[in-house]
């Protein structure tokens, strides 16, 4: 081969080899995490309806939401925008939750609502109960509430507000704590 020939290819090879360091290692890409590689969903899906009935084939709780993101790292969780949850007992709507925001955690073992939460109590032949959170934790599987960032209740019997609430829907129990106050009137039988 012809030495300018060799020259030439050699001379073109450096500058784009040149270039190619100018526009590749010259400008550095940011680097990513692990926690933002671990933070891209595995999947995401929009107007969900979710429903689940327990083993007498009744249905025990729906969820509705605009979009979900799914992440099966490090845990398995999913992201729920504006969650509309409903909570069944012997087939009958008990309780409607909404927020903001809804974080799933575990497969849904741990639900956690925030953003202007709201609870009302739906069981017709309970006495009608609606509460507002910032933030609430649901335990489906145990059927238990739980909100520590302060709690209002209006009922027909009167408003109560406290630091801390824990709610049992087995029982149809609520407690509330800490800085409670409030007027109540127990109703006439």
């Amino acid at each position: 081969m012809d030495s300018r020939n060799i020259l030439s290819v050699a001379g073109v090879l450096l500058v784009l080899g040149g270039v190619g360091y100018y526009w590749g290692l010259g400008h550095p890409q940011p680097l990513r995490t692990a926690t933002e590689e671990t933070r891209r969903p595995d999947y995401e899906a929009g107007n969900i309806l979710f429903m689940e009935s327990g083993k007498d084939g009744k249905l025990s709780r729906r969820l509705e939401a605009p979009s979900l993101r799914h992440f099966s790292s490090p845990d398995d969780q999913a992201e729920i925008d504006n969650p509309v949850m409903r909570l069944y007992a012997d087939g009958r709507e008990a309780w409607k939750l909404q927020a903001a925001r809804g974080l799933s955690l575990q497969g849904s073992k741990e639900i956690r609502l925030e953003g202007g939460v709201i609870a009302e109590r739906r069981d017709p032949e309970a006495v009608p109960l609606r509460f507002t959170t910032p933030s609430l934790t649901s335990w489906p599987d145990e059927e238990r509430l739980q909100s520590t960032s302060g709690i209002h209740l209006v009922s027909p019997q009167g408003e109560i507000s406290g630091q801390t609430l824990q709610a049992s829907l087995r029982t149809s129990t609520v407690e509330i704590n800490q800085n409670v106050t409030g007027t109540y009137a127990p109703a006439r039988h």
